[in-house]
């Protein structure tokens, strides 16, 4: 229906994610959802660990698109892909401690930026279980 036309972003120029947060603590995940082209998994996600420090003060927080890791439904894929930058849907936040209880994540801004320093196109080795010899 008209309420599932969903809007992408084309983050392609851009490598690095900025978020500048006031957290509790506690740790948190960075997802983002991406159209992806080898995947049928609704529920697939890239990921990024984010911890906070908590108390008054703002953090910046600069994460490579390269550091972010494939997983669906709370586990890490075996198979990891490169986040493709051309379709990305949302950008989202989990708590990640599983404790029951208050939190508080406050963000100021998020933007992305190209950070010319960082070359890395990938992070991550994919692991094949019966590799050919």
């Amino acid at each position: 229906g008209a309420f599932d036309i969903k809007k992408y972003h084309d983050l392609t120029n851009f490598n690095t994610l900025h978020i500048r947060l006031r957290g509790d603590g506690r740790p948190w995940m960075v997802n983002i959802s991406s159209e992806m082209y080898f995947s049928h998994q609704k529920d697939d996600l890239y990921s990024y660990f984010l911890f906070t420090r908590g108390g008054p003060y703002w953090q910046d927080v600069k994460i490579p698109f390269s550091k972010f890791f494939l997983s669906s439904r709370g586990r890490i894929q075996d198979n990891q892909h490169p986040l493709w930058l051309d379709k990305i849907s949302t950008i989202g936040f989990t708590l990640g401690d599983k404790v029951d209880g208050p939190f508080q994540l406050e963000i100021d801004f998020i933007a992305v930026y190209n950070d010319r320093a960082h070359t890395e196109e990938f992070a991550y080795e994919t692991y094949k279980r019966n590799p050919e010899v």
